[in-house]
């Protein structure tokens, strides 16, 4: 397997270096669950100052303590970013640049990190942001006779290949953004698979929706995929300025709150979590789940 490689925005210059291979900050295990948060008011604008006494968890609908608590508001940020490059999409591939260009000049600040991939008939990584060299990402699309045997957009293979390649084992904040109409086509992997990969990498996954070619708009599995995660979809075309503000709120300024299971249970790996506010009239994005890594018997 080739060494994973992402792109850095620092000082204005750009530079590839290697992905850290550290130990996640934000993971669940049997002794402690930390879930990252963030917390807004009825306008959507981020809430400062609260207080551990502020949040209730709840774990399976059952209460625990809430027995860590952080303000986090200076981890880096590692963004990537997929375009679909289907068929569906072609005519946009001009704008979707532009828009990774606009994206990442306002995102990444110095010491952040960004990668982008494009899918198609081949999920493939940019080696720099020209945007035209590129390698392989992910597992290859098997091939019969010379022609793939996978469809022209596997999203949910290739957020699940991001995920677990380039944002599991990263620390600090991350988040995938998907820009495309949200029809998978050939994925080996499903909308529930690849929002479970996000999970796992503690990523928030959102989307820009384009038009698609057909002219459908409605995407029930992309929605599903973003919400699992605590993402949201923006509709284009639009400006740009609701993207990065939301993205701004969930990732720059959160809160961290931290539980202990009351105990281990074999075969339910797979936990529902509710994060809460005792304030009222603010709301908290939090991912709903977490998972437990297996113990031996």
């Amino acid at each position: 397997m080739r060494t994973s490689t992402h792109l850095v925005i620092a000082n204005g210059l750009l530079a590839c270096v290697a992905l850290s291979q550290d130990v996640p900050e934000f993971r669940s295990n049997v002794d402690l669950v930390l879930i990252p948060c963030a917390v807004v008011d009825a306008a959507g604008s981020p809430v400062y100052g609260l207080r551990r006494e502020d949040f209730g968890v709840f774990d399976n609908d059952v209460p625990r303590i809430v027995s860590y608590f952080s303000q986090d508001d200076d981890q880096p940020l590692t963004l990537g970013i997929l375009i679909d490059d289907s068929d569906s999409q072609h005519d946009l591939l001009s704008e979707h640049r532009r828009t990774v260009f606009h994206l990442l000049r306002r995102m990444i600040r110095p010491g952040d990190s960004a990668f982008v991939i494009s899918v198609g008939e081949e999920v493939r990584l940019f080696r720099d942001l020209t945007l035209t060299e590129m390698e392989s990402c992910g597992v290859p699309c098997p091939k019969r006779q010379g022609i793939s045997i996978c469809g022209g957009s596997p999203l949910w293979s290739a957020v699940y290949d991001a995920a677990r390649l380039k944002l599991q084992g990263v620390k600090g904040n991350k988040a995938l953004l998907l820009l495309t109409d949200g029809f998978d086509t050939g994925s080996v992997r499903t909308w529930s698979e690849a929002a479970a990969a996000a999970q796992k990498a503690d990523s928030i996954v959102y989307a820009i929706q384009y038009r698609s070619g057909p002219g459908k708009s409605f995407a029930p599995e992309l929605y599903r995929l973003v919400a699992e995660s605590a993402g949201t979809w923006f509709s284009a075309p639009g400006g740009l300025d609701a993207v990065v503000a939301r993205l701004e709120t969930d990732l720059r300024l959160r809160y961290v709150v931290g539980f202990r299971p009351e105990s281990v249970t074999f075969g339910k790996l797979r936990h529902e979590v509710r994060v809460e506010v005792t304030r009222p009239n603010l709301s908290v994005r939090a991912r709903k789940k977490y998972f437990e890594a297996p113990r031996l018997r």
